[in-house]
Parts: C-alpha cells; sequence; structure tokens
C-alpha cells in the first residue's frame, strides 16, 4: 500500500446515483458512482479497478452493476432491475492509504465530527505529526419496484452500515427517516450523521443532522422532496500500526423523497 502525503484537501465521499429510484422491474438503469464532496456533483472519477462487487440485491436474487466506465468525473454502469419491492445497490472499496500534513489532517477530522481523534492526537502528542490513515468506502442505494416491501432493512453485512428503520419511499416531505448505523454488526454511538439532499427545483444543502446515540440511532428530519444522501465515517487506530496509525470506514446511503 503506498501512502502519498497530500496537498490541503478533504477526503472524498463515494455514494451511489441510479438515474432513476423509482423503477420498473424488467428494465436497466444508468447507475453513476459519484465521487466527491460537492453533493451531488462529482469531483473526481473513482478508480474502477476499486470498486468491489458492484451489486443489485433484492429478496427475489442478486445480480452486478455492468459495463463500468469512466466518464469525465464518474464511473457509469448499468443494473438491472429484475423483481419488484424494494431494490438495495451496493458498492465497497479496496482499503487504500493516504498521508496527510498535519493541519490538513485535523481539518478534515474536524470536517466529519471526529472529535476523539483529535482529542486521542493531543493527550498522545500525536497532533504535529501527519496523519497516516488507511481507509475503505461502503456504499448503498435504496430503490423502490413498483410496490413496497420490506427489503430496505437488509443488511449488506459490510463492516459499516446506515440502516433505516422506516421504508423512504413510504415518508413524505416534513416527516423524519429513522436510522441506525451498526459498525461490525453492533449499534455504534457518537458518529456524526451528514445529510444531503436536492430538491426538484434543483437546489442543494448539505447540514450535520446530528450525532448518534447510544443505541446508534438518529431521526433525519426530511424537510423536502428530493434525491438524499446521508453520511458518515468511523475512525479507530489501525489494528495494522505497521500499515498506518488509523483506520477510517466511510459510509454513505442514497433515496429519494416525494
Amino acid at each position: 500500500m503506498v501512502f502519498v502525503l497530500t496537498v490541503p484537501m478533504l477526503a472524498h465521499d463515494l455514494y451511489l446515483m441510479p438515474q432513476e429510484f423509482h423503477v420498473r422491474s424488467g428494465k436497466k438503469i444508468p447507475v453513476a458512482f459519484h465521487n466527491g464532496d460537492d453533493f451531488p456533483e462529482s469531483q473526481a472519477a473513482a478508480r474502477i479497478e476499486r470498486l468491489l462487487e458492484p451489486s443489485v440485491l433484492s429478496v427475489q436474487g442478486n445480480s452486478i452493476i455492468q459495463d463500468l466506465y469512466v466518464d469525465g468525473t464518474l464511473v457509469r454502469g448499468e443494473a438491472e432491475i429484475a423483481h419488484q419491492g424494494n431494490i438495495i445497490l451496493a458498492v465497497r472499496t479496496k482499503p487504500n492509504g493516504i498521508e496527510m500534513t498535519p493541519l490538513d489532517f485535523e481539518k478534515y477530522l474536524k470536517h466529519e465530527g471526529l472529535d476523539h481523534v483529535i482529542r486521542w492526537r493531543a493527550e498522545h502528542g500525536e497532533a504535529a505529526q501527519s496523519g497516516k490513515e488507511r481507509y475503505s468506502k461502503y456504499v448503498k442505494s435504496i430503490l423502490q419496484s413498483e410496490e413496497s416491501s420490506d427489503f430496505y432493512r437488509h443488511s449488506v453485512g459490510y463492516p459499516i452500515e446506515i440502516m433505516p428503520e422506516a421504508n423512504p419511499y413510504s415518508l413524505k416531505p416534513g416527516e423524519t427517516l429513522p436510522i441506525q448505523v451498526l459498525f461490525r454488526g453492533k449499534p455504534v454511538a457518537d458518529l456524526q450523521i451528514e445529510m444531503s439532499w436536492l430538491t426538484p427545483e434543483g437546489k442543494a444543502t448539505t447540514k450535520v443532522a446530528g450525532r448518534t446515540g447510544a443505541d446508534g440511532r438518529l431521526k433525519i428530519p426530511l424537510s423536502s422532496a428530493g434525491i438524499w444522501k446521508l453520511h458518515t465515517v468511523l475512525m479507530e487506530r489501525c489494528q495494522e500500526p505497521a500499515t498506518a496509525d488509523w483506520e477510517s470506514f466511510w459510509s454513505s446511503l442514497t433515496f429519494q423523497i416525494r
């Protein structure tokens, strides 16, 4: 694993943007892999070789998001919607390494609400050292094919997952979406959850929704119709200290509210 010392920048969020969120079975739909922090714009194309098992999941069976290719700042592919009910699109990345200057690393930690890492580095004399990090990303999108089902609750089995506890497609603007964040199958507390949404008129907004409680739960206020993205990052000391000082696990979830 090669570590590159970065110039000032923040790491990019990875998320899925299907052309349609309400879909019909028997169709193929374009899917874009966005990589960036300026939702919904993609700032740089992810490397296809790092995208593992891009999948279409349903209660009736699974398939692969096919024909991936780079198109400018995007990776594009095609998903076959073979079944009805809630559908999950999912992809994970190979772990990668990055090294940031002390100032850039602290900016990144503050942006993601990783206050415990800032405190640890200060308490252990690392605040003036560069941040050497191994990171991986775990990405989901929930669609609805013709009718509702409870498959939105399905766990993909990723190390970190944002789990909706209500079907987004049964909710309306002004209601809340209860979520729970799981890390290695257990609720994780005190994670900052960022929410972004794109209104039907094309206005995009990003805000911090709050932090998960002791049970890993948080209620997301759905203030508008549109396409929504939830995002969080968990960071811990790397279990392979010869590889990196810290390891982060990124999670994103996209869906639509109408």
